[in-house]
């Protein structure tokens, strides 16, 4: 199944250059997902219901080819690009109203056991083969890159509105982390170009993290880290 829909660049996408925000693709890229499994019926609440799991984004990488204006009409498709036995990766492309390509993303997600925290299978939580819908048509893979030893820029502590239904930090609030390390100025000047986040454990409400970042001349690092445990790992690329 693709899973479409047209929407606008609304004003709590934008930025601070009128345009869609970086916070805002990553919020698109989650909405369509957890829609698109809606309509596959394996979404979090019935995973929750019937299967007694949820599911968690491992990785997400997303690339960015130009800058969609406050207001500006665009397309998401969305569907399931490869499946394996506990993960599979769900594609998003955003394209403007004439077919030109926006942003593309790619998302690996598995499903974890309420009771026991270990990972299912997906054929335990309702996904099967005929979910699967195409060949991508960008070829974005997972990188690995160096992320210790790096400087504490700060500290930061989950709150309430950063949790989500799992009662974990939501992936989104984790980026709003990420980027508020950074200045308006640098945020408008500085052009992302892609951006890949790895979400490697939970963190819950009222722990604090410890926020390390290096800058190189066309790379950011950032990790998120609860004590000595890594939380999140960002690279961003200029």
């Amino acid at each position: 199944m693709i899973y479409t829909k047209k929407q606008k660049v609304s004003a709590s996408m934008a930025s601070s250059d009128e345009c869609l925000s970086i916070l805002g693709v990553f919020g698109i890229v989650e909405d369509a997902i957890t829609e698109l499994m809606g309509e596959l019926k394996i979404d979090g609440v019935t995973a929750k219901e019937k299967y007694n799991a949820f599911w968690v984004f491992t990785k997400n990488r997303v690339r960015i080819f130009r800058k969609l204006r406050w207001n500006e009409e665009f397309v998401i498709s969305c569907f399931i690009s490869l499946k394996s036995l506990v993960k599979m990766n769900v594609d998003v492309a955003a394209k403007t109203t004439n077919g030109e390509l926006v942003f593309y993303a790619r998302v690996e997600e598995c499903a974890l056991d309420i009771t026991t925290q270990k990972i299912r299978k997906l054929n335990s939580v309702g996904v099967d083969e005929t979910m699967l819908a195409e060949t991508p048509s960008v070829d974005i893979q997972f990188c690995k890159f160096d992320y210790e030893n790096l400087p504490v820029l700060e500290q930061v502590r989950v709150r309430s509105t950063n949790i989500d239904m799992s009662h974990h930090t939501n992936n989104l609030e984790y980026l709003r982390f990420v980027l508020n390390t950074f200045s308006i100025k640098e945020l408008e000047t500085r052009q992302i170009k892609e951006m890949e986040v790895v979400y490697a454990n939970q963190s819950y409400e009222n722990d604090i993290l410890d926020v390390h970042k290096t800058s190189l001349p066309n790379k950011d690092v950032i990790v998120l880290q609860k004590q000595d445990t890594p939380v999140v790992r960002c690279e961003i690329l200029f």
